[in-house]
């Protein structure tokens, strides 16, 4: 029985949420061709998983539709950042995408759970992404610093980043009574959506990124106290 589910709708909402979140850079050269590219991706893998027969249920299509487009959204910044001409980004992309295809139903068909699905992904998209760059470097297609320079953009470890950022910035002007705050309301937001919405697959997502950040501020909160005594 095949997964069906209205991709093309699930392709706008994700490209939707994706201009909320394009960073003010490639907003500013890049916006139309940006986020039709993200709506291209997620429509094709949508489709895919929609027809295929391998997925159970459209809640779990919609999830590894969902892990694809992310990624292209995030390597695509990457690529817009690096000095790899754009003749070669739709080639690099399609390969990413069909990596990222094919570890999500592996995960899905090997029943991992959704952390070590995330992380098989990221795993193997970096390496793919390595790759495709280090080919075109040693094809003589782009030059020793672009190849380097691409391998060093991240914009999740970005994003990661500044997080961690606004963390310690919280914590030299107020303590850890904010960050305490709002870490209990981001858990109880959480919650009440999960009563909501519980088989929301955005949701499942949602869950995966709050609990990587409350193990990480716990981490912060032990570090805090322990240098304060």
């Amino acid at each position: 029985m095949r997964a069906s589910f209205d991709y093309k709708g699930f392709a706008k909402d994700l490209t939707k949420q994706a201009a909320d979140f394009i960073p003010e850079d490639i907003a500013l050269k890049h916006k139309k061709a940006f986020l039709d590219k993200i709506y291209n991706y997620t429509y094709i893998a949508g489709q895919a998983f929609s027809n295929d027969e391998t997925i159970e249920n459209s809640d779990t299509a919609k999830v590894l539709t969902q892990i694809i487009s992310e990624w292209t959204f995030h390597k695509y910044i990457d690529l817009l950042r690096s000095d790899i001409p754009e003749i070669y980004h739709e080639n690099i992309l399609q390969k990413l995408a069909y990596v990222a295809f094919e570890m999500t139903k592996e995960a899905t068909i090997g029943n991992l759970t959704q952390d070590e699905m995330l992380e098989l992904v990221e795993v193997q998209l970096n390496k793919a992404y390595e790759k495709s760059c280090r080919r075109l470097y040693e094809n003589g297609q782009i030059s020793k610093a672009a190849y380097l320079k691409a391998l060093n953009l991240s914009n999740i470890k970005l994003m990661k980043e500044k997080l961690c950022h606004n963390v310690k910035v919280k914590k030299s002007s107020k303590g850890t009574f904010n960050c305490t705050l709002a870490a209990l309301l981001l858990g109880f937001v959480v919650i009440v959506l999960n009563i909501l919405h519980p088989a929301n697959p955005i949701i499942m997502i949602v869950n995966a990124i709050v609990v990587v950040l409350l193990s990480g501020y716990i981490g912060f909160f032990i570090g805090v106290n322990k240098n304060r005594n």
